[in-house]
């Protein structure tokens, strides 16, 4: 009775924790969220309708660009879940949706997402009373808008698994989560690597139209994703197996830029070095 008790008080703080992170988030992720919990945790007949309806609230809170983000994690999430794919398939799969969609919202309706009129003139206020010039303003906002694309997919993606883990707490909670597996840990094959290259390559060529260069600028940035992933998965093999590094990890909480740079760096060499199980191999020979 007593462990029943704590891992309730447990889930309820993950919830009330997540649900906190998604608040800051936005809007369209606690939709995400809930949406995807309905879906999952409800009867079709009754699950689809109730998140049609939190989309609708979505929608008229946030955008429409708000409201696309939450209906292609969300449905994307709990389609591949019901269809009993591991949760980690399924959360790539959800933020994938949901970084397209991201970008698609702002494309189709500008004037309904983060381009509109009045999202950038707050902007232009918070920099005028940072004390930034009008010149300096100007280049804030042209650099906005030139890297927006990867700004908007990195903040979908990273909505997108907090509302994914936030779903599978709501729905254990109340005994309705899937059995399914957690899925083979995170693993990026060479074709993320090459279209890293190619657009680093890209950046590199000051020969090639402006929207191309562009794109692969967008490309670059968002590619820092998937890779510091896997280099957070790294990471944890090595607190699990020499619990004694922690020491040296606390160096990445102190400077940030340098750990999201290594975090990213590990995921690039593990495509080829494979750390993880060099690290377990290593472990290994140390025991012996």
């Amino acid at each position: 009775m007593a462990e029943r008790m704590a891992g309730t008080g447990n889930g309820l703080i993950g919830i009330i924790a997540l649900g906190i992170i998604l608040v800051l988030m936005g809007i369209p992720f606690v939709g995400m969220a809930v949406m995807a919990s309905m879906m999952v945790g409800r009867k079709p007949g009754q699950g689809v309708p109730l998140a049609l309806g939190i989309l609708v609230i979505v929608y008229l809170i946030s955008d429409f660009s708000g409201a696309l983000i939450a209906a292609a994690g969300s449905g994307v999430l709990a389609g591949s879940i019901l269809m009993g794919k591991s949760f980690r398939l399924s959360m790539a799969a959800a933020a994938s949706a949901a970084a397209v969609g991201s970008i698609l919202g702002t494309v189709l309706l500008p004037g309904h997402s983060l381009l509109s009129p009045e999202n950038v003139q707050t902007l232009i206020q918070l920099y005028t009373a940072a004390g930034m010039s009008p010149t300096e303003i100007m280049f804030m906002m042209e650099l906005l808008v030139y890297i927006l694309p990867a700004l908007l997919a990195v903040w979908a993606v990273t909505g997108t698994i907090a509302s994914g883990a936030a779903a599978r707490l709501i729905c254990r909670r109340g005994g309705t989560w899937p059995d399914v597996g957690e899925g083979d840990p995170i693993r990026l094959g060479l074709l993320p690597a090459w279209i890293l290259i190619a657009a680093l390559a890209v950046n590199l060529t000051g020969s090639l139209p402006p929207v191309i260069r562009q794109a692969a600028v967008n490309v670059s940035i968002f590619m820092i994703v998937p890779y510091t992933a896997v280099g957070l998965s790294i990471c944890r093999k090595l607190l699990l197996l020499y619990p004694q590094i922690f020491l040296l990890l606390l160096l990445g909480i102190i400077f940030p830029p340098i750990a999201i740079g290594a975090l990213a760096i590990a995921g690039i060499l593990d495509t080829w070095l494979d750390l993880r199980s060099r690290i377990e191999r290593s472990n290994e020979r140390k025991n012996q």
